[in-house]
């Protein structure tokens, strides 16, 4: 089973968040993308992720220990966008590394992609979990979209963690049997072909067995469907879109004084 260190599945805690309308906790995280592509200075990303990070830590109450943990490959990826914006966004050249050379621009963009990917990945982690996927359907179904088109957005998160756990079981076999992670590159190459191999076919399995049970229970024979858990929305749950609104519109101020002049 995932370690609750690093899982990505919902965990139902006595939290700011976790009360928080999930219909607004989803426009939520769409406001912290767009104001994200939208930055155009590292400075504004930086406060945008020191922002996303202290609301999952006090609102959320989710552990720093488990957002480092669930966002390691992340970070990496970011990273490694970060470091190519260096080389391959034009400008004057400030460093030489043989035939790759830094750019002043490069320098300036790198920070900014880095945050746009790391700190919208964050808020989508965020989401998932402080947000019953149950509750998420229930609740873009009340907002007028089909419950198909719902139940397959509850289908997509609800398969994340299964498929983490599904990683983590074929790790453990694969240590029980000849300690692979302290194998050479090539051998661990391998290694995760056969884990995209195994995660790829019980997959598979698991989508046919959901639409055969879907079947049985003739979903999608009638217009609507009634659910057993309904969920309410508050109004005053807004202030997490406001405020972050409020953020954006200032970091943006601060980028641009000229916008509002």
């Amino acid at each position: 089973m995932a370690s609750a260190e690093h899982s990505l599945a919902y965990v139902d805690r006595a939290s700011l968040l976790n009360r928080i309308y999930p219909l607004v906790k989803l426009i939520w995280v769409f406001v912290v993308a767009v104001g994200l592509f939208v930055y155009r200075s590292p400075r504004s990303g930086a406060i945008m992720a020191g922002a996303v990070l202290a609301l999952a830590i006090l609102g959320g109450h989710i552990p720093l220990r488990q957002i480092l943990n669930s966002s390691k490959l992340i970070l990496g990826m970011a990273l490694l966008l970060m470091v190519f914006h260096f080389f391959a966004d034009p400008g004057h050249p400030i460093l030489r590394l043989g035939p790759l050379q830094v750019t002043d621009g490069g320098l300036r963009q790198g920070p900014v992609f880095f945050f746009r990917l790391s700190v919208v990945v964050l808020a989508s982690f965020l989401l998932i979990w402080t947000t019953d996927t149950r509750d998420l359907m229930v609740s873009l179904a009340k907002a007028g979209l089909p419950y198909r088109i719902a139940f397959a957005v509850f289908m997509a998160l609800r398969f994340l963690p299964l498929i983490q756990r599904e990683v983590d079981a074929v790790h453990a076999a694969h240590a029980i049997r000849g300690q692979a992670a302290h194998s050479g590159l090539a051998h661990r190459f391998k290694l995760w072909q056969r884990y995209i191999f195994t995660v790829l076919v019980n997959g598979l399995r698991k989508a046919e067995t959901t639409a055969v049970a879907l079947d049985c229970r003739a979903f999608g024979y009638y217009p609507t469907r009634t659910y057993v858990k309904d969920v309410f929305f508050n109004p005053a749950d807004l202030w997490l879109i406001a405020l972050t609104l409020a953020l954006s519109l200032g970091l943006l101020y601060w980028e641009h004084p000229f916008l509002l002049h």
